[in-house]
């Protein structure tokens, strides 16, 4: 009986039970796109680093990274890699050459992180190759080509063909330069980093750096699927001993901080919405109990007692928001699903966000487990704010609200 007197109830007042439908769905709807949106904006961005940049595991002699110097090397790399181009797990592997130097140009100098690569290699590993913008990549043959950054170009004041040299210390301490050409000009989605990176032959700059042939300085793995990062991280230390071994997140320790944190921002963002939204609830049930002070009082006077009451008034409000949450979560699953596809173009904030390592095309995303914290907090809204005109309908006194104009 409760049950269908409550459904009524809420219905009595068509416009106003529409217009607290309409706020849930709304508010359920904002939160649902907030978070998606948010998502897929760190979810580029770790992307971008993982595949990109970092890779998913990286090796290097445990004392290079804090020294970067390029003495400390990984030894018999050429046969490490074609180990791990032979487990299927494993969707590309390079090994490369790092220094830390200087570039030259005719106007002025810049401090650089120099990478000796293996051309054919980076093509899987980074593509590399689809972020150059003038020249070509690494398509002359010459030892002596470099490849740069096109923030890198402009604050040198070179250009393609231009002459620079690029000075560092060697394996055995000694400074040494090295005269190259610009072959190419690249530009990433992250415009912090082409500053400072630039790419040369591998050969080229192990012979200046005075290494073995077999020695390179980091090894790079990206993995086909994610899952079975442990796996290989584990199979890495079986294989190379004596090094580290690191994968993304912690390389990174600010990108797994995103996810680690993205719950807690779930929560902080939903609760904002949902705390509006239970101001209005509450002020539209209060402003119906407040009306039907009468019928409430008659209520009581006839028998029902005031639990029957404070069950009635917080059905009324659950019945709004059972109707509120699931079109508001249609609607915003709809949303991501097709903007997921479409992507959400802020290019004219490109520039800003590319300093960040941000695309300027977001693709918003969300899993299941945040649907279901927002259908929570949800109906934890629904209750807490149906509690308080609740409350002020068993403070009624039946004779004096019968009497109640």
């Amino acid at each position: 009986m409760l049950f269908q007197i409550a459904w009524r109830n809420i219905w009595r007042n068509r416009s106003r039970s529409l217009v607290v439908i309409s706020s849930i769905i709304i508010g359920v709807w904002a939160g649902i796109f907030i978070l998606s949106f948010s998502w897929g904006l760190y979810k580029n961005n770790i992307n971008e680093s993982v595949y990109k940049q970092l890779s998913h595991i990286q090796i290097h002699h445990p004392a290079f990274e804090e020294e970067k110097d390029a003495k400390f090397t990984i030894q018999n790399t050429d046969q490490i890699v074609k180990q791990f181009q032979a487990n299927d797990q494993i969707a590309s592997v390079s090994s490369r050459v790092i220094s830390m130097g200087m570039i030259t140009s005719p106007t002025t100098a810049s401090g650089v992180k120099i990478y000796g690569i293996n051309p054919a290699f980076e093509i899987p590993q980074i593509a590399l190759n689809k972020s150059v913008r003038e020249g070509t990549y690494f398509d002359s043959g010459k030892d002596n080509e470099i490849l740069i950054g096109e923030k890198l170009a402009r604050k040198l004041k070179i250009k393609l063909k231009s002459k620079v040299v690029l000075t560092f210390t060697n394996s055995n301490s000694e400074i040494v330069s090295g005269a190259f050409r610009v072959g190419g000009i690249y530009r990433s989605k992250n415009s912090s980093l082409d500053e400072v990176n630039v790419y040369v032959q591998q050969e080229h700059l192990r012979e200046l750096l005075e290494l073995k042939p077999s020695e390179s300085n980091e090894i790079a793995i990206l993995l086909k699927d994610e899952k079975q990062l442990d796996s290989i991280k584990k199979y890495c230390v079986a294989l190379v001993s004596k090094a580290k071994i690191e994968d993304w997140k912690e390389l990174s320790p600010e990108l797994g901080m995103i996810i680690e944190s993205f719950n807690l921002y779930t929560y902080i963002i939903s609760g904002i919405i949902l705390l509006a939204l239970t101001f209005g609830i509450i002020n539209t049930m209060l402003m119906s109990v407040l009306e039907r002070i009468r019928e409430l009082g008659m209520l009581m006077a006839i028998g029902m007692n005031k639990r029957k009451i404070f069950i009635m008034i917080m059905l009324e409000t659950i019945y709004l928001t059972v109707i509120g949450v699931p079109i508001g979560l249609l609607i915003g699953w709809l949303t991501v699903i097709v903007l997921g596809k479409t992507g959400i173009n802020i290019s004219m904030f490109s520039e800003g966000l590319a300093s960040y390592g941000f695309s300027s095309m977001i693709y918003p995303a969300l899993d299941q487990e945040k649907y279901m914290i927002i259908v929570t907090m949800c109906l934890i809204t629904a209750i807490v704010s149906a509690i308080y005109p609740a409350y002020k309908a068993l403070q009624l006194n039946p004779s004096e609200a019968i009497r109640k104009i």
